[in-house]
């Protein structure tokens, strides 16, 4: 198992991925966390791509997220992705100073892993 955080500041109206998931792997996502850090609340958009069914699901769409705050998807719960899988944001146009993280683990597919 890797974990690792990936870090983006978000450029307003531009929907960003974040992470695919490799080839043979997937990948749980232990955290999601969003700044918007304007002067006013702006729309904050978090979609799963599922790759084998080739269309976007929304985890958080145009949540309301206020001046100078944040949004988080943390805990006891997970979203799992699969192989070619992504995550894509998007904050509404205006934002300036907003940014995403987020948190995988990321492993082998089972079927992959070589036993001796």
């Amino acid at each position: 198992m890797r974990q690792f955080t990936i870090c983006k500041n978000l450029v307003a109206n531009t929907k960003t991925t974040m992470y695919t998931v490799p080839t043979k792997h997937v990948a749980e996502m232990t955290l999601l966390f969003a700044h918007n850090g304007t002067s006013s609340a702006k729309n904050f958009t978090a979609y799963i791509y599922k790759k084998l069914a080739n269309e976007e699901v929304p985890i958080f769409y145009e949540y309301n997220l206020a001046s100078k705050n944040y949004i988080r998807f943390d805990g006891s719960a997970y979203i799992l992705f699969e192989e070619g899988d992504e995550l894509r944001v998007i904050i509404e146009t205006g934002a300036v100073n907003s940014s995403c993280f987020a948190t995988f683990e990321v492993v082998p597919l089972l079927s992959d892993i070589k036993h001796n």
